[in-house]
């Protein structure tokens, strides 16, 4: 399951998030690609970014991120240092089943941006992470939404087979060819799935 499959809702909430704080909003994958964004992100949707950046140490240590440019060290070893614009960041990871899928992120243009999230950094990080666990929620979602149709088309698949073979021994034993499944296997899927026959 990865990020790509709801880029639509990530570029809202990234919106959202914008609007209500006043800051530019990106989310990244677990690749390092910029997957939604606002301000002066939207026109970098699609951009690789570097390793040694801020969003690389999320993604390496799991946890938040509250970054000064003025005084963090690890910016004098990014190499976008010369041209990088962002003045604060505060960056979360993105999880789907305790894996980092990605990271969402707010950023700091101008010293007005940079003191509102500097003043409110821990409250800032409480919200970034309900907006991250958001994400994952649509993610799981999804997935739970795609287990299902797995099973409907299974079950749609015995249902089938059964009204072309019949349910006497021999029918059952062709049902159970037919899928290239075992008889046992056959009847616990029949059992599972309620199919009446």
């Amino acid at each position: 399951m990865n990020l790509n499959e709801i880029t639509n809702y990530i570029q809202g909430v990234c919106e959202n998030i914008s609007s209500i704080l006043e800051v530019d909003v990106t989310l990244v994958s677990k690749d390092l690609v910029r997957l939604a964004g606002t301000g002066i992100f939207k026109d970098k949707i699609g951009e690789v970014i570097p390793e040694k950046t801020i969003y690389y140490n999320v993604l390496k240590d799991g946890k938040s991120y509250v970054m000064n440019k003025e005084l963090e060290e690890k910016c004098s070893l990014c190499c976008n240092r010369f041209d990088c614009k962002e003045l604060a960041d505060i960056c979360t990871p993105v999880k789907f089943e305790n894996n980092i899928v990605g990271i969402l992120g707010i950023a700091a243009f101008d010293e007005t941006q940079k003191n509102k999230i500097l003043s409110k950094d821990k409250e800032l990080i409480d919200f970034i992470n309900s907006m991250s666990e958001l994400i994952s929620f649509k993610l799981n979602e999804l997935y739970a939404q795609q287990i299902k149709t797995i099973e409907q088309l299974e079950k749609e698949a015995i249902e089938n087979a059964i009204k072309k073979y019949g349910t006497n021994t021999e029918g059952m034993k062709n049902v159970a060819e037919a899928l290239n499944i075992g008889i046992a296997t056959l009847y616990r899927k029949i059992k599972k799935f309620d199919i009446k026959y």
